[in-house]
């Protein structure tokens, strides 16, 4: 998890220096060309949410790198566990399956795993508690901020060309966009405190 967590402060580190850039240029009009800060506060939202997707995916990934690290055995997983593992195994061909396969009890757990499948552009808050369940981890946050739908809902419109960036921008703020990134930010860290202690806790293996 210690590289999971470095990589969310450094990309917390680049939004937030990239937001007060924005807060400047927005009280001072005449340091960039007319019509750029609203271009600019729209590909924040891309930041954004590419601060979340790759925290969650990172997470995902550090719960089955820990899995692969002590040699988890399938049987001693715990049911919730049991079925993400079973259901990563559909998206596995099954003659590269098995070419990877030497002791199935353990190397089903990581053969089955692709990084590039975790999500696919529609991470929210519903996805975030939905996948914390999925594992079975313990959380100590509702995970219903709101704001996430909107960001998922404006870097989808933006990445496939359904809105202009600057028709995007015109209306957003440099304060508004630092409050939303506050509040991701904020929810993601419970997310991190949530997967450390599950995994610290090797909440992971069944009840003996």
């Amino acid at each position: 998890m210690l590289s999971v967590r470095a990589d969310f402060d450094k990309r917390c580190i680049e939004i937030k220096s990239y937001l007060d850039w924005l807060e400047g240029a927005e009280a001072k009009d005449n340091i960039v060309p007319k019509g750029l800060p609203p271009t600019m506060k729209a590909a924040a939202m891309l930041l954004l949410y590419n601060l979340v997707e790759s925290t969650m995916t990172n997470v995902v990934e550090a719960i089955f790198d820990e899995l692969q690290v002590r040699n988890v055995a399938f049987d001693s997983l715990t049911t919730c566990l049991k079925v993400a593992v079973l259901a990563n195994v559909k998206n596995v061909a099954a003659e590269k399956l098995t070419d990877r396969l030497v002791v199935i009890t353990t190397d089903i757990i990581g053969c089955t795993f692709d990084k590039a499948k975790v999500f696919n552009g529609n991470v929210d808050a519903k996805k975030i508690r939905e996948k914390l369940t999925e594992f079975g981890i313990k959380t100590s946050n509702a995970y219903k901020e709101e704001r996430l739908n909107a960001i998922m809902v404006a870097r989808n419109r933006l990445a496939h060309g359904a809105e202009s960036f600057g028709e995007y921008g015109k209306d957003l703020t440099a304060s508004e966009l630092i409050r939303d990134y506050e509040r991701v930010s904020s929810l993601l860290a419970f997310v991190l405190d949530d997967v450390e202690g599950f995994l610290n806790q090797r909440a992971y293996l069944t009840a003996v």
